[in-house]
Parts: structure tokens; C-alpha cells; sequence
């Protein structure tokens, strides 16, 4: 791909429709009606486009912008989330933990994104290519890891899908006003879209397994969409003109998922969000106040 050259080719549609059904098989006509419905254009644009960096947006009605820096930064961000988690169930105690493998992870996130050239950061050794899905068999920690980051990036670009349905109903924030509530609104009802449209048709889809599992997997997917948020947000976690506090947000969706809640995963992203507190202190939690514990799309196209 040029420096300037933009992406929205049948592949890359392809793709994206690939990465919204295989995340919730079960809303497949939705997403079919909704596409149609909002004439939606998926972009792929350069790692460094128009000045920016970091791009994930939607735009003009129909457009949803993102790059291979964030899908390969998501995709990093989804095993740094299960290693903070598996730091904590595997430790004999909270005092013996090591954080070694988390910190390179997290150090690796970091260089996706500051990287000219992000496809070609080198990957942490245990960490598949992005896109590629290890063996469950030989290495379950990488396939658990690589399949949330899946449903993480699904989450992330259903909430822009939603900012398209808020610019054509009308019901979207004036972009141009210094009244921030409006904003911050809009940008909460995107994250209770994303959440809800992969949570609500759930008993559809599990038929002949277990629902609560299937539920279990998708909300721990949702919060590592918010963990990869947080990475993303690093020292800038407070209200902006554009965005509410990425805390208000961790708590909005932990309150929309509450009447059935996992408490399994519950558990497992509050270990995930402890541990990057450790290593990033005053950094967003899954919870202010926990009972738990004491401690306070990848490349979808070839460039």
C-alpha cells in the first residue's frame, strides 16, 4: 500500500463482514440489513494517513476509517490482557507475581504503535502472526488470547458503525460545538451498541452448547476491547472535548452487562485491568472497589 493510498475493495468488505460474523454468528442478517441499510464502506488507510497515526473513525454517513496500526495494536493488546490474567490465576500469591511476560507485552503494544512501520515490529516470541489463530491443542493461552482480540476489534468497530447510524438519523453530537455532553453521550451510546449487538442474541446462536459460556466469552472479549482502550489512552484516561473518561466508559458497559453478568469473566478482566494498574499506576481498573482480589482486525488485507 502508498503512503497515501486508501483501501475500500470487495476483499477488505469481505474481510470485515469475515470478522463481525465470526465474532456473533448469530446476527448475521442484522449486519447484512444494517450494511445495505447504511450503504456502509469499510476503509483500510496507510499506518501514517493525513497526519494521524492512530485511526479508527467513521465519517461522511457511510465511511468506517481504520489502519493495520490498531488492528495489530488490538491484537497485541488482546494477549497482554489474557497475560494479566494468567499472571494472577497462576501465581501462588499476589506477592509472587511476575510481571516480566506482561511488561513485554505491554512494551510491544507500545512500540505498535510509536513504529513507523508497525507490520514489521518484530512480535513477542509466543504471540501468532495477526490473523493466525495457534492450535488449541498445542497452545490454548495463544488461541484464548487471539480469539478475544477477534471479538475486541469486532466491539471497536461496532461502535462505529453506530456514530453512521447517529450521523443518518440526525441523532449525532453537533462536531462543531463546544458542548462536550453532547460528545460524550453519543460516544457512550456507541460503546452500549457495540456491547449489546454482540450480547443480546446469544440464546440464538447457542443452541447444543452452553449460552452462559458463549457469554462468557463475549463479555471477556468486550472488556478487552476497553483494555486495549486503556493502552491506547495511556496518561490521557481523563475526559476530553470528544470522549468521556475512559473509566466512565469501563463502567458504563460493566453496568449495562450487569442484569447477566459473567462472573467469571468479570474476574478475569478485573486481574487483567489490577495488573496493568501495577505496571501503569493510576491506569483505568474494571472495577473501583473490587471483592475479588486485593490488588487495587489485525491485518484483515496484505498492505
Amino acid at each position: 500500500m502508498s503512503e497515501n493510498e486508501v483501501r475500500d475493495d470487495h476483499s477488505l468488505q469481505t474481510a470485515v463482514r469475515d470478522l463481525f460474523i465470526g465474532s456473533a454468528p448469530e446476527r448475521e442478517s442484522d449486519l447484512v440489513g444494517m450494511w445495505k441499510e447504511l450503504d456502509l464502506i469499510f476503509q483500510l488507510t496507510p499506518d501514517m494517513h493525513e497526519g494521524d497515526r492512530i485511526i479508527m473513525d467513521a465519517g461522511a454517513y457511510r465511511y468506517i476509517r481504520f489502519n493495520h496500526r490498531v488492528l495489530r495494536a488490538f491484537w497485541i493488546g488482546g494477549y497482554a490482557a489474557w497475560e494479566g490474567y494468567r499472571t494472577v490465576a497462576e501465581s501462588p500469591s499476589l506477592q509472587a507475581l511476575d510481571l516480566t511476560r506482561f511488561r513485554e507485552l505491554v512494551s510491544a503494544y507500545e512500540s505498535c504503535l510509536a513504529s513507523t512501520e508497525a507490520d514489521l515490529e518484530a512480535l513477542p516470541v509466543g504471540v501468532a502472526e495477526p490473523g493466525q489463530y495457534p492450535d488449541a491443542n498445542i497452545d490454548p493461552q495463544g488461541r484464548a488470547a487471539s480469539e478475544l482480540a477477534t471479538i475486541a476489534v469486532a466491539w471497536a468497530l461496532l461502535h462505529e458503525l453506530r456514530h453512521i447510524r447517529h450521523q443518518r438519523e440526525g441523532t449525532g453530537a453537533d462536531p462543531h460545538s463546544e458542548d462536550k455532553s453532547a460528545k460524550h453521550a453519543e460516544e457512550l451510546s456507541c460503546d452500549a451498541f457495540a456491547t449489546t449487538f454482540l450480547l443480546e442474541q446469544i440464546d440464538l446462536y447457542a443452541t447444543g452448547q452452553s449460552a452462559d459460556l458463549v457469554r462468557q466469552k463475549r463479555q471477556l472479549g468486550i472488556y478487552f476491547g476497553l483494555f486495549a482502550v486503556t493502552l491506547l489512552a495511556k496518561d490521557k484516561w481523563g475526559e476530553s472535548k470528544t470522549h468521556p473518561a475512559v473509566q466512565v466508559r469501563i463502567d458504563a458497559v460493566r453496568t449495562l452487562m450487569a442484569d447477566q453478568k459473567s462472573d467469571i469473566a468479570a474476574a478475569m478482566a478485573h486481574f487483567a485491568f489490577a495488573v496493568l494498574g501495577i505496571v501503569w499506576p493510576g491506569a483505568p481498573s474494571h472495577i473501583r472497589e473490587s471483592r475479588t482480589s486485593s490488588l487495587s482486525l489485525w491485518r484483515i488485507a496484505e498492505p
